[in-house]
């Protein structure tokens, strides 16, 4: 579907008829300047011809123009055009002058003005039917060429198109300053919602839209309670359903460990065996869930952020993991620096353990972990593993919440690497899944934004 500006749909239907009222005023304008200008010089033009008008003398009965040298000087030299005239008998005979001007068809008592072409030039004749002493007539011709008047149009031509012109420019930028000022309303507005992550649904602010955009952002704004509330009706449901499944949950595991502790046949146990197993991957399943609802956006209090050092963060998680990470027989280190932020602790420790506990699940006996953080510019925290590693196609799919790469093994739900997504996301920090300088495995890099850098001192 093709889409329009407002700007230009506006500044089309503003400019367009603008601009086209001021050429048809413009045209009109030059049209009555030419023919107020072509009225002067026609009446100039019968000054030479009343002048001619007194030598015609009737000799032997005929009509002839008895103009003396001196008087065909005055009469007939112009600075500017190259005059003619002729005279014709009643009976159309040529007698004197620039003989072969055209005639028009009709000559009457008052003075006809047209335009014709002699020897290849463009001309205005002026022609007068003249009544002789004798009771004859005879029909006198004045012409001249139009530099005069061509001249005199250009003049009148440049003196309206400049400021025609300065009045369509000052028209387009006043209307464009014009639109663009009312516009603006509306461009904050798209910024203001440009500038939202796709769960913040706080209402838009109605007070800086326009009269004629309220309504809309009224209706948006009601779409957005409508959704908050429902979004918040879910993690609601997703936090107890989590918090009511833990405490069940641990005590079957408690009394399924206890029940592993006594006698009993092989059979039972390895049910026993498969039904601890389950109970603890649900378990872990609903520690997820729970830490995922935390993550959400509008679940956490705003004072919830506080200053910490990302290595303390490291250096407690090392004291839970190692021993994990011994039982696999997989190589677990720490490379720590001090790296600042600002975070909420309980969700960058979940942060850590779902990264720690990801490479863990996904790296073979034998196999090494690397942890780090750093301050480069702003916080940034590594987990770096050797194990099976991620495919590049599918680095963006495993931020999906219950999405596994096909053959993966373990018994992952597909939610670690999507909690840390959005811890990240509350953080404002950005997440990178590449691989790592030697090659094989995987390298997960979370970078914090240097707004989350708090000093020390």
């Amino acid at each position: 579907m093709h889409t329009r500006s407002l700007r230009r749909l506006l500044l089309g239907w503003l400019l367009i008829p603008l601009l086209v009222l001021l050429a048809l005023g413009s045209v009109g304008t030059f049209y009555m300047a030419r023919n107020a200008a072509n009225d002067a010089y026609d009446k100039e033009l019968l000054d030479p011809m009343l002048a001619l008008a007194q030598y015609i003398q009737v000799v032997n009965g005929k009509p002839v123009l008895d103009l003396p040298p001196s008087a065909r000087d005055l009469l007939l030299v112009d600075a500017y055009d190259n005059i003619y005239y002729q005279l014709i008998a009643a009976d159309g005979t040529r007698l004197a002058g620039n003989l072969y001007l055209p005639v028009p068809v009709q000559i009457n008592d008052k003075p006809v003005f047209y335009n014709s072409a002699f020897r290849g030039r463009d001309i205005r004749i002026a022609a007068l039917k003249m009544h002789l002493p004798n009771g004859s007539s005879a029909y006198l011709q004045v012409a001249e060429t139009l530099n005069k008047r061509d001249h005199h149009l250009a003049g009148i031509l440049a003196e309206m198109l400049a400021p025609a012109v300065v009045i369509a420019l000052a028209a387009v930028l006043l209307v464009w300053f014009g639109i663009r000022r009312g516009l603006a309303p509306l461009q904050s507005l798209q910024v203001e919602i440009a500038a939202r992550s796709h769960r913040d649904l706080r209402p838009v602010p109605e007070h800086h839209a326009p009269d004629e955009v309220r309504p809309v952002v009224a209706s948006l704004n009601a779409l957005l309670a409508r959704l908050n509330d429902s979004m918040n009706g879910q993690q609601r449901f997703l936090a107890n359903a989590a918090h009511q499944l833990r405490t069940p949950l641990s005590g079957l595991q408690t009394r399924v460990e206890l029940a592993l502790r006594g006698t009993m046949s092989a059979e039972l146990r390895a049910t026993l065996t498969h039904l601890l197993d389950a109970t603890v991957r649900t378990a872990h399943l609903a520690n997820q869930l729970l830490t995922l609802a935390r993550a959400e956006p509008g679940a956490m209090s705003p004072d919830a952020m506080q200053p910490l050092d990302l290595r303390n963060v490291v250096e407690d998680a090392a004291r839970e993991w190692v021993p994990r990470a011994m039982e696999r027989q997989i190589d677990l280190g720490f490379d720590m620096e001090n790296a600042s932020l600002v975070g909420e602790p309980l969700l960058i420790r979940e942060l850590l353990a779902n990264l720690i506990d990801n490479a863990l699940r996904y790296t073979p006996a034998g196999g090494s972990i690397t942890v780090r953080c750093l301050q480069a510019g702003a916080a940034v925290l590594e987990v770096e593993d050797n194990g099976i590693g991620i495919p590049e196609s599918q680095r963006d799919k495993v931020l999906e919440r219950f999405h596994r790469v096909e053959g993966s093994p373990g018994n992952g739900c597909g939610l670690g690497l999507a909690i840390v997504q959005e811890i990240a996301r509350v953080h404002d920090a950005t997440l990178e899944i590449i691989a790592p300088p030697a090659g094989r495995g995987t390298l997960i890099r979370v970078r914090f934004s240097q707004s989350s850098v708090f000093s020390s001192t």
